[in-house]
């Protein structure tokens, strides 16, 4: 019986597992759609496990499921969605489109608009991209990242702004920089004072339709900064972020002779001059090359009076000192830190935000860095349902110590290592070569005019040191920056609203130079302080009365605004000689002499109005007209007007394409413009704010009768830069937009451009300004995105944009106007290259030879060994690239992620100044010599591009096309990898997120010409600026 009843039992159990078995999985069916019907290729997995399966060409799937399992299905450009399976067999799912780019609301002039709605064109930068950059200016996060934005850096000292141009160079001589308008007003302090981590996006304005109710201030693009505020009706939240990392050159500098070469090759050329100079013997004239060498050069690092012997050979390399210059001047080890806090949220009626961040950068000099400290705070408040009112405050407190890029060669330290060898030294040496220190213990530093012959006088750069300038001397920035944003909005009825918007800003700039009382060339004087303090204040108030009105499918909005700027710059300079040690303060100046300043003042009343129309979400139209008053130019040219036109059609909401599952976006625009530039610009660079006034200078005297003398001669008549700017463009979107694409055409003429045009010479002036031509800018851009793979555990996208721009001179006053290394004449581009023509050399005499005009009996252009004789002409090179653009790609792998941007160029010349003083032919002893010298002439019958070594006057390093070089590359811009720690380990400890990261900036440079940082000047010449610094950092950040 026992037996019988555990049979039956065991079959029992079996029956029930088998049964409970049958329960727990079951074959779930099920059909996936949109508001089209549908999809095929979704994937459904099983949550939690590897069980998957995709939909057929009829959105029909089948997969083995038990209840209470979760189903995610999942597609490219759709949102995911997540369905428990109950106790049917069925389960059907509609998926929604994950796209909003046309429904997305962007920052645009004086408001936000829907993207769809948008007739020109604008391109945003989100906190997304900012987030994978280590932006210390925070507009350099734009390279690479928005089509028709050209961006050169300010090289590797942090604190510096680079040189930003929106679709091409609008003027010749005015500023061609874009309007920063930071929360709705023109900012005017030092763009590196916001931190980039309290940017929420940056809106690029780049057509007529986007720009023109800026009016005076938009025919060069504009930039809106948006920062971050607090959100209504959402928790309090804490974000943390700490990062650090290591700095150093992206490139490497051009190639040097080592010392020992140097030295040998300084002698060849020395023999050279006795032998082909003076008619020596060969004998006799290395027996004299080697005699007087040391004489020469003023230095003798080596341990023999006579280094080099008669045939050219070291006698030994046994050295004193061997200088490394690039290693004594230039931080590859440079830290940063960067330390941030951000805290925000709302309720139903009020939202705030704060946040404070901390940068601490070393610059890509020994003993320079970059210091900044940034609070931000806002306010927002819903007072009643219909007032509502804001304000957000920013201050940032800045230092950026020698930040000094160009000027003097000790200032600059490209430009030392370019012209003061290895072969002088760092220390001043005794007769024994032993280091010699002060009294304090420390190393004296070798000003290259000491005695004797390990401490003589250097020949060049007498009475410098690079070292001793970055430690003993002070090159110092102080920047104080307010701002000041408010608002207050009131609703008058359900269509009709009013909003004021006030900004205040006070900037704060001292720059300090002191020069050591007891080295350099200050020492004479017993020191020197050279002070300038620069405080500028400016107040914008815009009021703008909105009207919005829907009619069954029309919706129209009229905006009548007006607007009042007002600005100063008051500005102070100091300096003073006769310094005690020590005392680095002007008041302690026993010769103060010099002291002065100005206050100068600004005024722009505008008003302005916009229109909009949309017919069923499908149709556009837009214009805008506004007029300026500028205190900038005479009363009868005061008043300027500026108009744009636009409207946009999207074809995919006509019946014919409103249901088809291939093309998810279509849409045609268009616009034209007119608007102005009232930036005149001063020969130094700096704004003219009378350019219409004749100026008068205070303190002339004639034999001691006191007077004043002509400043400047103006033109009455002068008046704005114009641009009428036009622009057509498609927008195309795929499968969902998983793949986007668009395309911009786009044409700027500009006239009246401001020029300073020559002036008899008796005015006591050379030129003064005036409207002088006009210009043309043309291009096309384009953008291409898709999302290649998206599903439960990985995404991968894909963005590409890329730019080709043209520029042409259509008119000027004169016949042509000379600007360095260009010749503007109609017809041409402003970055062409009119230059000598380099012939080679000649295989006979190892001269080098340029073209001259002409040609010779057999047809070949005429060539001269006489430098002066050489004709200039255009060479069919120029600075502006083919093309310029950006390539990222994003991959997510469950909780790792890594983002990759490249930028390049292609099709640019730039003209090597800093190599061609490398290859000048040791014409000056001393200094430094490229690495290519080894290639030279040495005897007749030799084929090469490299004269002979001459230490004497020639012109082997004139400007000419040997130093014209392509300037390709492609560079890393950016790399960040990162891990966000789970979810449920998150849930478990209270936070919502921590994330870890590593990131790369600058990271591999790949170019076609060497030695420099590839990204040196629109004018396409290089300078001696610092290179960008490459940097490998390591991140942390969590939230609350």
């Amino acid at each position: 019986m026992r037996l019988k009843f555990k049979w039956i039992f065991t079959l029992l159990m079996l029956a029930l597992s088998m049964q409970f078995s049958f329960a727990q999985e079951k074959n779930i069916k099920g059909v996936v759609t949109d508001d089209s019907g549908p999809i095929p290729g979704v994937n459904v997995v099983v949550k939690g496990t590897k069980v998957s399966t995709q939909t057929d060409f009829n959105g029909v799937y089948s997969i083995q499921a038990k209840a209470g399992d979760v189903l995610v299905f999942s597609f490219m450009g759709m949102n995911d969605s997540a369905v428990t399976v109950g106790a049917s067999n069925s389960v059907n799912a509609k998926l929604t489109s994950a796209s909003q780019s046309l429904d997305e609301v962007v920052v645009v002039a004086y408001g936000k608009q829907k993207t769809k709605s948008i007739v020109g064109s604008v391109a945003t930068v989100g906190k997304d991209i900012l987030e994978k950059q280590q932006a210390t200016n925070v507009l350099t996060a734009i390279q690479g990242s928005v089509a028709g934005v050209n961006i050169i850096s300010a090289g590797g000292q942090p604190g510096e702004s680079p040189t930003i141009r929106i679709r091409g160079i609008g003027s010749i001589s005015s500023s061609a920089e874009p309007l920063i308008i930071l929360d709705g007003a023109p900012f005017s302090g030092n763009i590196n004072s916001i931190s980039a981590d309290q940017i929420e996006s940056m809106s690029v304005l780049k057509d007529a339709s986007s720009t023109a109710l800026y009016g005076s201030r938009g025919a060069n693009g504009v930039i809106i900064i948006t920062t971050k505020r607090g959100k209504f009706n959402t928790p309090t939240t804490v974000h943390l972020n700490s990062v650090v990392g290591v700095g150093s050159n992206a490139v490497k500098l051009h190639k040097l002779l080592s010392t020992d070469r140097l030295t040998e090759l300084s002698w060849e050329a020395v023999r050279n001059v006795n032998q082909y100079g003076r008619g020596q013997a060969p004998a006799l004239a290395g027996q004299n090359a080697s005699n007087s060498l040391v004489s020469a050069l003023g230095y003798n690092p080596y341990k023999a009076t006579v280094p080099v012997d008669a045939n050219g050979k070291l006698v030994t390399t046994d050295k004193y000192w061997d200088t490394d210059w690039e290693k004594a001047l230039i931080n590859n080890s440079a830290i940063r830190k960067e330390n941030s806090i951000a805290i925000s949220g709302g309720g139903e009626n009020a939202a705030f935000s704060f946040s404070a961040n901390n940068l601490n950068q070393e610059g890509a000099l020994v003993n320079s860095n970059f210091k900044r400290t940034s609070v931000r705070i806002s306010a927002d408040t819903k007072i009643n349902e219909s007032l509502t009112a804001g304000l957000s405050v920013g201050y940032t407190t800045s230092t950026q110590n020698f930040p000094t890029q160009s000027g003097n060669s000790y200032q600059s330290p490209i430009q030392w290592i370019y012209n003061v060898s290895s072969i002088y030294p760092l220390y001043q040496h005794d007769d024994q070569g032993n280091e010699m220190f002060d009294n304090l213990g420390r190393k004296i530093y070798d000003y290259g005019a000491g005695d004797g012959d390990l401490n003589a006088v250097r020949p060049m750069m007498g009475n410098e040191n690079a070292l001793g300038a970055l430690y003993n001397y002070t090159v110092r920035n102080n920047r104080d920056d307010i701002t000041i944003n408010g608002y207050a909005g009131y609703k008058i009825t359900k269509d009709l609203s009013f909003k004021t918007t006030i900004g205040y800003q006070r900037y704060m700039l001292d720059n300090f130079n002191y020069s050591s009382s007891l080295y350099g060339n200050a020492a004479g004087v017993n020191g020197r302080i050279t002070q300038n303090r620069d405080i500028t204040t400016s107040i914008n108030i815009t009021n703008v009365l909105s009207y919005k009105k829907q009619f069954g499918n029309h919706t129209i909005g009229i905006d009548g605004i007006q607007e009042a700027y007002k600005f100063k710059l008051d500005r102070m300079y100091a300096q003073g000689e006769g310094f005690l040690p020590g005392v680095e303060v002007n008041d302690g100046a026993t010769n103060p002499t010099g002291v002065g300043g100005t206050v100068t003042e600004e005024r722009l009343n505008s008003y302005l109005g916009r229109a909009t129309y949309n017919y069923a979400n499908r149709y556009f139209l837009e214009g805008s007209y506004r007029t300026d008053g500028s205190s900038r130019f005479a009363r009868d040219s005061r008043w300027g007007n500026f108009f744009s036109v636009g409207g946009a059609w999207s074809i995919k909401d006509e019946s014919f394409l409103v249901d088809s599952k291939v093309i998810s976006t279509l849409k045609l625009k268009g616009s034209y413009g007119e608007l102005g530039n009232n930036r005149a610009l001063n020969a130094d660079g700096t704004d003219s704010y009378f350019p219409y006034q004749q100026l008068y200078n205070l303190g002339w005297s004639e034999m001691d009768y006191p007077g004043v003398s002509l400043g400047a001669p103006a033109d009455k008549k002068l008046t704005w830069e114009k641009t009428a700017s036009s622009n057509i463009g498609i927008e195309l979107g795929f499968f969902n937009d998983r793949f986007k694409a668009g395309a911009d055409w786009y044409q700027k003429k500009s006239i009246d451009l401001i020029y300073a045009i020559p002036v008899a010479g008796s005015t006591g002036n050379t030129t003064y300004l005036t409207n002088a031509g006009s210009l043309k800018n043309y291009g096309l851009e384009v953008y291409l995105s898709s999302v290649n793979v998206k599903n439960t555990n990985f995404t991968w996208t894909t963005d590409l944009n890329f730019s080709f721009d043209r520029n042409e001179v259509t008119s000027l006053t004169q016949d042509y106007i000379i600007n360095g290394s260009k010749r503007w004449e109609v017809g041409k581009s402003i970055y062409d290259f009119w230059i000598q023509e380099w012939a080679g050399v000649d295989s006979a005499t190892g001269k080098g030879q340029w073209y001259k005009d002409g040609v010779d009996t057999n047809g070949n252009r005429n060539t001269t060994f006489n430098y002066s004789e050489a004709s200039r002409n255009y060479v069919g090179k120029s600075s502006l690239p083919d093309v310029v653009g950006g390539l990222s790609n994003y991959f997510k792998y469950k909780n790792f992620d890594m983002n990759i941007l490249f930028n390049f160029s292609y099709g640019a010349y730039v003209y090597d100044s800093s190599y061609a003083s490398l290859m000048t032919g040791l014409k000056d002893p001393g200094r430094p010599g490229s690495a290519d010298l080894e290639n030279r002439w040495q005897q007749p019958g030799d084929i090469t591009d490299v004269p002979r070594l001459y230490q004497s006057t020639q012109d082997y390093a004139s400007q000419s096309t040997r130093f014209l070089f392509k300037n390709n590359y492609i560079r890393l811009k950016a790399l960040n990898i990162g891990y966000n720690f789970p979810k449920d380990v998150m849930n478990s400890i209270g936070v919502n997120n921590i994330r870890i990261y590593l990131q790369g900036d600058n990271l591999l440079t790949f170019q076609s010409h060497k030695g420099i940082d590839p990204e040196q000047s629109f004018a396409g010449t290089t300078n001696s600026r610092t290179y960008n610094q490459r940097l490998a950092s390591l991140g942390f950040s969590i939230d609350f």
